[in-house]
């Protein structure tokens, strides 16, 4: 399989499309984080779906390193979320309602400003966020928090179920994106600004 980010170049904001339950999400999901050495990157989850120690743990099973910094916004009833494991709680944020998108977008501006190495964000999930809000209020809200990632110079991977969606709605939120991986056939599939099929 070519390098996954070889086949992305300098897209910056990507949709990953995983049905729920797909293999492989967990490994492509680290890599999209991975920018560089491990170690020198400032790794954020916006998590709707897992605790903050099960992100670490995810992001540790394929690498040796711990990143330079870890953050977590855990949103919603998260189970587990009061679980920080050995991750240092200031680094945990918790924003308790789904729909409270200010409050998860103010969270992210906070770890993202003033940092200078590479910053890498990922969404899991916008399935989770649109059973909180319509799809005007999620675009709107996306529209905002990408921009907002790509002016800190961050790299950022946002997970949707395809197949959960109906395709105006996919196509609607793809239109926000530099490019989609679709992993509904088992390896990535790669595009650049076309909608998942």
């Amino acid at each position: 399989m070519q390098d996954l980010h070889d086949q992305l170049g300098d897209a910056t904001n990507v949709l990953l499309g995983a049905p729920s339950m797909s293999g492989g999400t967990d490994e492509v999901c680290v890599d999209l984080l991975s920018q560089g050495s491990p170690d020198e990157v400032s790794v954020l989850w916006v998590s709707f779906t897992k605790p903050a120690s099960q992100c670490l743990e995810q992001w540790r099973a394929h690498h040796d390193a711990d990143p330079a910094s870890f953050g977590a916004i855990v949103v919603g009833d998260t189970v587990g979320s009061g679980e920080a494991g050995d991750i240092d709680s200031r680094a945990i944020k918790h924003v308790s309602n789904p729909s409270d998108l200010t409050g998860i977008g103010i969270k992210v501006g906070e770890f993202v400003s003033g940092r200078s190495e590479q910053i890498a964000v990922c969404v899991d999930s916008l399935t989770s966020l649109l059973q909180y809000v319509d799809l005007e209020t999620a675009y709107e809200f996306l529209h905002a928090l990408t921009g907002q990632l790509y002016s800190a110079g961050a790299v950022s991977h946002f997970h949707i179920d395809p197949t959960a969606h109906d395709q105006a709605t996919i196509d609607t939120v793809l239109s926000l994106f530099d490019a989609s991986v679709d992993l509904r056939d088992g390896e990535p599939s790669v595009r650049s600004r076309y909608p998942l099929e």
